[in-house]
């Protein structure tokens, strides 16, 4: 599940994770609006933060890499 942020590289302020992009876009609006006259500030986002990373990444890695190996020592042994 993703969380959402918005960040104003302008003000150096990043708001706190909400948990769909409509809430921050929400947020984006009302500081444009208040803090910029409406304008959009260079450098300001919506970013979406991955709470729970893709799990088994690294052990997928690690059977490749086994496979590998094992198909150049069947390859190489013979």
């Amino acid at each position: 599940m993703s969380s959402y942020q918005y960040r104003c590289a302008v003000c150096g302020i990043t708001w706190d994770e909400v948990t769909n992009r409509r809430q921050a876009e929400q947020e984006r609006d009302r500081h444009r609006r208040e803090a910029h006259d409406g304008g959009v500030p260079d450098g300001d986002g919506i970013r979406a933060q991955d709470s729970e990373p893709w799990p088994g990444r690294g052990l997928l890695l690690a059977g490749l890499l086994l496979m590998l190996f094992v198909m150049y020592s069947s390859w190489h042994g013979q």
